[in-house]
């Protein structure tokens, strides 16, 4: 396969070294074997002659830069067009040569030889074909003449083709694309036919100037182009700034983290910056057809954009195939420099998780109040709940079963231990006690959790798979155990006591991360972001804080929960606790 690009490559330059050679053995035939190549007329007209290369210099030096693509357009054509129709083949094969001799020697230290050769052949391809194209044609050398418009255009026409042509054929054979002539051909040509228009009008002018005073004409034909030239880079470098300042401006634009939607009235033309793009995963086509389509899926959002009112940090929900967002929506009038209203600026700013930052803080000041309300009120509910359960266990000790039954003292003792289980866990909540760390097995921990559960839950039928590394880490053996007994508990709940619990780890440079899996029915998607929220449950006896606990307990050993994934197959939670520094 190496063997067969370096061939590949070799054919490439092979086919553009043969061209080459062509172009120019076929240039420099047709000057060396003319056998006037060196007319008299050159030393009768020495001073003309002299004039015309130093002009031809000249114009090869100051050419015209054309925005926006950067194109040049140099006149020495139009020099050797008028030098055609006024003196001849001979005359201007001659001006072709010296002129190009004089520029390789003068910048022979920055353009290569074989470039002045091919430059040379190709010129002199062109001059032959059109001074044979323009005779055919019925053309008369010596003047202009208005009857001879025909051989006039056939002449532009051929040299333009032909120049075309070698052109299009150089870039073909010497680059790895794979277009085609034609279609290179097409391009090149697109390009420059309005300058080959130029150019002949250029050299009709120059011709002109030839036939009624050639000297005086050459010096305002060279002279006029030169100051066209000038005029023309000043304007080309003012365009090159003004472009680079438009995209300047246009990279702060993309560049900021605000989406941006420009209106112009004037046009109906919108402008979207790239965040705007990103986030409602639009382009200026689609914003087109939203607003003028059912927008049921972010109306209040659209609906604002299309009243064209202005607001100020309006709070709106938004809608992709993928994400949901929190905007932070405001329009404002576009303005013109005369202060004169052209459209208007809609802008809006992804407050997702500044939202989603406020929420949890806002938990965090629920959890704070609920732990002060459970820390002041637990031990009072305690008491007289402890009184009471005492009496009504001595009740049940007293009483005869028919009696027990009869005044349902088993149901009340139930729900006394479950007021007892909330309290407990409200205390939990509350002060859930400074981890006492030490160094401990992850998978020794863990080994003993499932005989446990399994001898105080005679009635479930959980199957527990183990499968954790033997990493040590700084934890509190007896609150890890708490987290676990309160995830287990959930599982055990959501699977009806039958199904696999599965404890497997995976390790990072930082974090030991312990993952949880059931085979329950999963967690519903409308509550999968706020299952840490206390009180939040779906079970009829539970109390909500479970959960909360467990990340409560997690965050005080410096590390963290979530929600790894959740689906009919089961439910994942993953557990990140840092491990030990080396």
């Amino acid at each position: 396969m190496g063997h067969e690009k370096v061939m590949l490559n070799f054919n490439k330059i092979t086919k553009c070294h043969v061209f080459l050679c062509i172009v120019n053995l076929v240039g420099c035939g047709l000057f060396v074997f003319h056998s006037n190549y060196l007319p008299e007329s050159i030393f009768s007209e020495w001073l003309l002659f002299i004039l015309l290369t130093i002009a031809t210099l000249l114009l090869n030096n100051y050419k015209i830069l054309v925005p926006y693509k950067g194109n040049s357009l140099c006149m020495d054509s139009s020099i050797y067009l008028a030098s055609l129709f006024i003196f001849g083949y001979e005359f201007t094969l001659s001006l072709l040569f010296v002129g190009n001799l004089l520029h390789a020697f003068l910048t022979y230290k920055v353009t290569a030889w074989w470039k002045h050769l091919f430059n040379f052949s190709m010129f002199s391809i062109m001059i032959t074909a059109s001074y044979y194209m323009f005779l055919f044609s019925g053309g008369v050398i010596g003047f202009i003449n208005l009857t001879s418009t025909f051989s006039y255009l056939l002449v532009i026409g051929t040299y333009y083709l032909i120049n075309t042509l070698i052109v299009s054929i150089y870039f073909l054979s010497s680059s790895s694309t794979s277009s085609s002539l034609f279609s290179i051909f097409k391009e090149i040509g697109q390009e420059t036919i309005a300058n080959y228009i130029i150019t002949l009008a250029l050299a009709f002018v120059l011709a002109i100037l030839l036939q009624s005073n050639p000297i005086f004409g050459t010096f305002i034909f060279t002279f006029v182009i030169i100051l066209a030239s000038l005029a023309f880079i000043k304007y080309f470098n003012l365009y090159e700034q003004m472009t680079n300042d438009k995209i300047y401006q246009e990279q702060i634009l993309h560049s900021l983290p605000i989406g941006i939607i420009t209106v112009d009235n004037r046009t109906s033309d919108y402008f979207l910056n790239h965040t705007a793009k990103t986030l409602l995963d639009s382009d200026e086509n689609k914003i087109k057809f939203l607003t003028n389509k059912d927008q049921s899926n972010n109306e209040y959002f659209w609906s604002i954009f299309s009243s064209k009112k202005g607001c100020h940090n309006v709070k709106v929900t938004y809608k992709t195939n993928e994400n949901n967002y929190l905007f932070l929506v405001s329009q404002s009038p576009l303005y013109d420099q005369h202060k004169n209203t052209i459209g208007r600026n809609f802008y809006f700013i992804d407050i997702t998780d500044t939202d989603d930052l406020e929420k949890r803080m806002h938990q965090s000041e629920k959890l704070a109040m609920l732990g002060e309300l459970a820390a002041g009120a637990a031990h009072e509910i305690r008491n007289p709940l402890a009184v009471i359960h005492g009496f009504m266990t001595l009740m049940k000790d007293s009483f005869t079963v028919v009696e027990q039954e009869k005044y349902y003292i088993p149901l009340m003792l139930n729900e006394f231990g479950r007021i007892n289980a909330i309290i407990e866990e409200m205390l939990m909540l509350a002060k859930p006690g400074s981890p006492q760390f030490k160094e401990v097995s992850v998978n020794d921990l863990f080994s003993e959790i499932p005989d446990f559960y399994k001898q105080s839950s005679t009635k479930n039928q959980l199957q527990f798979k183990i499968n954790l590394d033997s990493t040590t880490l700084l934890l509190d053996e007896k609150q890890i155990k708490q987290v676990m007994y309160n995830l287990i508990r959930n599982s055990s709940d959501a699977m009806n006591g039958n199904g696999t619990i599965t404890f497997y780890s995976k390790l990072d440079k930082v974090y030991y991360h312990l993952f949880v899996q059931d085979t329950g029915p999963g967690i519903p998607k409308d509550i999968q972001k706020s299952i840490f929220d206390p009180f939040l449950t779906t079970k009829e006896t539970g109390t909500g804080l479970g959960l909360t606990i467990v990340q409560r307990i997690i965050e005080n050993h410096h590390g963290n929960i979530q929600l790894f994934s959740s689906s009919e197959e089961g439910t994942t939670f993953v557990i990140s606790l840092p491990l030990l520094k080396k």
